[in-house]
């Protein structure tokens, strides 16, 4: 077991809880049992909205906590993502990969149910297009709109429950239009039912909900409409670099267009993968550089107007890009503009008042993160600008891969980092947990970085601890290594948030930290903490 403690962030952040006002908040949830909630009172009438149980006893209404819509995100975890078999064309083709939370119970997932809290007898009961007074009273739940960028790239949605004896009863979808077919034409008061979530391509998905029944005292039919935001990752693989340097105020940043999907992924938010070349023994992919912004539908890890301003239309100047240094084994070319076979120096720069593009090249496998420099008169205090980049080794690629480029990458002797509890360079931070941090800038070499993509921290403007994930390697299962939060009011005691324990939102929990309005593997989080406590600390464990 390893723990990550940045004591000097740590003590800014007391000081930071006792003095700041709160914000408000967001929860992106990414697991966690939770249902859709339709309450209805005769005085306050109808609510539809997200809710948990203290106790886990959805029977038990003292217990209910009641999550805001406006403020809610329910995002498709890692293991979400399978491959559609046969049966549900409903949905998508077979073999086409789809985004599932299962009506069963995982704990690596959402498990989300429906509740209808209404007493016995407010509604009448339907039965078809009929309406009575016997038994306890039903409401609809229909699905009258989906929009956002995944319907626009040509995303489905469906509902449908998995049956005792087998097939399917398909309630909502997308595929076929949306008509008043698409619902759930009976919910009794007190329900609390499972069903299947299905989404066919990575996006926002705002599905607008409409329940709906007939008073018993009156006759009178009511409803009451709500849009629900759900949201599944973009892979974050790319198998070319297209890069805008843009510029804001006075920060930087070097952004990775997915033209084909129409994504933008912001620092740290991708992934490479060069193939195998056909011209020689080494690796390479398409490589482009510009200071252009970027007009896409989704945006990983950037503000919008951050994304759309271009060095090339912020500054007077022409900018260039530096590459400083290539962390990874062998060696790495850019045509003419940079190659560290004979080392870097000044003229290893990449000139962008036009777009440059051609190959790059890599001539050993292993990981490569490329450190760029802005070359320009307002850039004199950058932040390094990184792209990371794998040849010859998978996306998803294993800790085996890791260290075995790593030391190749710094000439140490086989086996030196294979030893997941290991700490070679001796900075406190053990191997296993410099691999989960890779993608955030740990290095088992040389000092990890004091940066905000890699240590966690106290933000001001959220009110809360972030860190980054790297769900590639830990997709949240219960399968090791995990990477799990810890926090504590006395450096003692400590409570841990992971597989076993996911937390509840209102009280403390995973939720979101991330810029921009999608989201990839490599996504920056944050702990909830509520009520916000005078004192308390933060921490990371890997086992």
């Amino acid at each position: 077991m390893q723990v990550i403690c940045n004591n000097k962030s740590l003590f800014l952040s007391l000081l930071a809880l006792v003095s700041s006002p709160s914000s408000a908040r967001e929860f992106e949830l990414i697991y966690g049992h939770h249902g859709i909630q339709t309450d209805y009172d005769p005085v306050d009438g109808w609510n539809l909205g997200l809710s948990y149980n203290l106790n886990n006893d959805f029977n038990d209404r003292t217990q209910t906590r009641r999550l805001p819509v406006d403020q809610l995100t329910l995002i498709a975890p890692p293991l979400a993502k399978g491959i559609l078999p046969d049966g549900f064309t409903f949905l998508a083709d077979p073999g086409e990969t789809v985004w599932v939370l299962p009506q069963a119970f995982d704990s690596a997932n959402h498990f989300l149910g429906m509740r209808v809290l209404a007493d016995a007898g407010i509604f009448q009961t339907r039965v078809g297009d009929n309406y009575s007074n016997i038994g306890r009273g039903t409401i609809s739940f229909a699905l009258k709109s989906a929009t956002g960028s995944g319907p626009d790239r040509g995303g489905q949605f469906a509902q449908w429950e998995s049956l005792p004896l087998g097939g399917n009863e398909v309630y909502l979808t997308t595929r076929d239009g949306i008509d008043e077919s698409d619902e759930i034409p009976t919910l009794p008061a007190g329900a609390h039912s499972h069903f299947n979530w299905a989404f066919s391509k990575p996006g926002n998905y705002f599905l607008e909900f409409e329940v709906a029944g007939r008073l018993r005292a009156s006759g009178e039919d009511t409803s009451h409409r709500q849009t629900f935001h759900f949201q599944v990752p973009h892979s974050g693989e790319l198998t070319e670099i297209n890069a805008s340097l843009c510029h804001l105020d006075q920060d930087w940043a070097l952004a990775l267009r997915d033209p084909e999907n129409g994504v933008l992924y912001g620092p740290r938010r991708a992934l490479v993968v060069a193939a195998a070349s056909a011209e020689d023994d080494g690796f390479s992919c398409p490589c482009s550089f510009d200071a252009l912004g970027t007009d896409f539908p989704d945006i990983v890890g950037l503000s919008a107007d951050f994304a759309q301003s271009g060095a090339a239309s912020s500054l007077t100047d022409p900018a260039s890009l530096r590459l400083t240094r290539h962390t990874g084994p062998g060696e790495v070319s850019f045509g003419t503009h940079f190659q560290t076979a004979d080392g870097l120096t000044d003229a290893d720069q990449i000139d962008l008042t036009n777009a440059v593009t051609g190959n790059l090249k890599f001539t050993e496998p292993g990981i490569h993160t490329l450190t760029f420099q802005p070359i320009h008169p307002t850039a004199s205090k950058v932040p390094p600008l990184v792209i990371r980049c794998v040849a010859g080794i998978g996306f998803q690629h294993s800790f085996a891969d890791w260290a075995d480029s790593y030391e190749r990458a710094y000439d140490l002797p086989s086996g030196s980092l294979a030893d997941p509890s290991g700490d070679w360079n001796g900075d406190g931070c053990d191997h296993i947990m410099e691999f989960l941090l890779d993608s955030a800038g740990a290095d088992p070499v040389r000092d990890n970085p004091d940066s905000s993509h890699f240590l966690p921290r106290y933000d001001l403007a959220s009110q809360r601890f972030t860190f980054f994930r790297d769900l590639t390697k830990d997709p949240l299962d219960e399968a090791s290594p995990n990477l799990l939060l810890s926090d504590s009011s006395d450096l003692v005691n400590w409570r841990t948030l992971g597989p076993k324990n996911r937390g509840r939102p209102l009280e403390y929990a995973e939720s979101g930290a991330e810029e921009g309005n999608a989201v990839s593997p490599f996504i920056r989080r944050s702990l909830l903490l509520s009520p916000v406590p005078k004192k308390w600390f933060f921490r990371l464990i890997a086992e």
